[in-house]
């Protein structure tokens, strides 16, 4: 792993420290898991989040349409900071873990 990778998942986690979160390494990217569910992927500077319906997410965040073979939220570096954000990570996993 180069620094700027590192010190991008560690930006990510620890926006994200208040929740029950890991990171493994797969595929070349980070799989984000919350509350041990697989909740999404890190990769660069992008948080791919798992597409479980979630409303509260900003419009200008792009959901994939059903017919998308990936059905997962890209959420740009941008939004780190957000504050919709652990809720988004928490949400996943329980909506997740009750499928």
């Amino acid at each position: 792993m180069t620094f700027e990778e590192e010190s991008l998942v560690r930006d990510w986690l620890d926006r994200l420290k208040d929740l029950d979160v890991e990171v493994k390494k797969m595929f070349g990217c980070y799989c984000l898991y919350c509350n041990g569910q697989a909740v999404g992927w890190i990769h660069d500077s992008v948080l791919s989040l798992r597409e479980v319906g979630l409303d509260y997410l900003p419009d200008e965040i792009k959901r994939p349409d059903k017919h998308d073979r990936i059905q997962e939220i890209v959420i740009p570096f941008d939004y780190v900071d957000a504050e919709w954000l652990p809720k988004a990570v928490r949400d996943t996993a329980s909506i997740r873990k009750g499928k």
